[in-house]
């Protein structure tokens, strides 16, 4: 396998938004760059997943009862759509998302009514670690960190 380099600001300049139609140049080609979430309740997805990931929402598109916009850090990252389909079935692609402190993440998972399907997991080979959690209507979302997992009390030590 070949490395290809990445862009970079000198030599991938941001377009002039008035000369036209662009073509997004900041994400690698071949890459996953857009992602959408079923869910089978919009209001209910995002009383979940806000709060847990500290998501906003917005209207998108003429279809407002079916599809949201999800915003982190005031950008635009995916979308939830709407769907009847069964949520109990294996995804067929699976998201993660990356977080700062899983088990944070995994308790606040449960207090907003989601389900932990699997805890803190050792990915291997220095690459960190996964969970998994279902959300209200038992979808499958994936989680990973970087972060080892908080340092355990030992307790009082014996005299």
């Amino acid at each position: 396998m070949t490395d290809v380099p990445l862009p970079t600001a000198a030599s991938d300049p941001t377009p002039d938004p008035t000369s036209g139609p662009t073509t997004p140049s900041a994400a690698p080609l071949n890459t996953v760059t857009w992602w959408e979430l079923p869910v089978s309740d919009l209001p209910r997805a995002q009383a979940f997943l806000g709060p847990l990931f500290g998501w906003t929402f917005s209207s998108f598109g003429d279809d407002a009862e079916g599809f949201a916009g999800v915003h982190h850090a005031g950008a635009l990252i995916g979308g939830l759509y709407r769907t009847d389909a069964d949520p109990s079935a294996p995804p067929s692609i699976r998201t993660y998302v990356n977080v700062s402190d899983l088990e944070a993440v995994l308790t606040t998972a449960e207090t907003l009514g989601g389900a932990v399907r699997t805890p803190r997991t050792e990915v291997g080979g220095d690459m960190g670690w996964w969970a998994e959690i279902a959300d209200p209507d038992g979808r499958w979302i994936g989680l990973c960190t970087d972060n080892p997992p908080p340092a355990r009390d030992a307790g009082p030590t014996g005299a």
